[in-house]
């Protein structure tokens, strides 16, 4: 049997890359869905109006995160020494894609966090779940245990701090929460799957790993006898 090929930096990146891109997809369609014109605004919120209404809702948070996370990733060391040799002659400072991934990460959760902040709040944001997803995908890209645990603290205090009952809001419909939480779930299959370690069923057994050999020894001598 083949060993399992180790995980490379490189790997986690390129993974990165494409998970990012589908949750700022994810992010983007969500935040189309809640653009209606049916849209109600609670009679009990204690917040500016202007500031909540869905048409503020706009679009430019979501290019500038799509822009930040990407360049972070692209500026690691394994994805710059991809395309760095486009550029001969342009050196530019880089770090690590632990560091990259890490922050962002962090972007991700203070954008979601926003999204639920100026959509109802904890208790009525449609964007809800993309809050929990980060952690879980986390776990999924083999980040270290302190920097999932790091998120998963950040995505608690986040749903905590809005909470407050003044941020609901009305929802006139179910298909931005609906669309994102198939989104998410679909997003986390997909990253478990590609990111998967080698099934239990294919892993060696103590029986295969201390079974004698039943060819000849390389240290036994074959003992070669003159023909008569």
């Amino acid at each position: 049997m083949a060993a399992e090929q180790s995980i490379q930096p490189l790997n986690v990146a390129a993974a990165t890359l494409l998970i990012q891109l589908m949750f700022v997809a994810i992010l983007g369609v969500t935040s189309t869905l809640y653009q209606s014109p049916r849209w109600a605004m609670s009679p009990v919120s204690a917040f500016d109006e202007r500031l909540l209404h869905p048409s503020q809702l706009r679009r430019s948070p979501t290019t500038l995160l799509a822009l930040g996370s990407f360049a972070l990733l692209l500026i690691s060391d394994e994805l710059y020494s991809i395309w760095s040799p486009l550029f001969q002659g342009v050196g530019i400072n880089t770090m690590s894609a632990r560091k990259a991934i890490f922050l962002v990460f962090v972007l991700n959760l203070g954008f979601v966090g926003y999204l639920v902040a100026v959509t109802g709040g904890s208790r009525t944001s449609p964007f809800l779940s993309a809050l929990f997803t980060v952690p879980a995908l986390a776990i999924f890209l083999r980040l270290p245990p302190s920097s999932f645990l790091t998120f998963a603290g950040m995505a608690a205090v986040i749903y905590v701090l809005l909470l407050t009952p003044g941020m609901e809001r009305q929802q006139p419909s179910q298909k931005p929460a609906a669309f994102m939480n198939l989104a998410c779930l679909f997003l986390s299959i997909f990253t478990g799957y590609i990111t998967r370690p080698v099934p239990i069923n294919e892993l060696p057994t103590p029986a295969t790993l201390s079974a004698p050999s039943r060819g000849p020894s390389a240290a036994t001598p074959v003992s070669s006898q003159p023909a008569r």
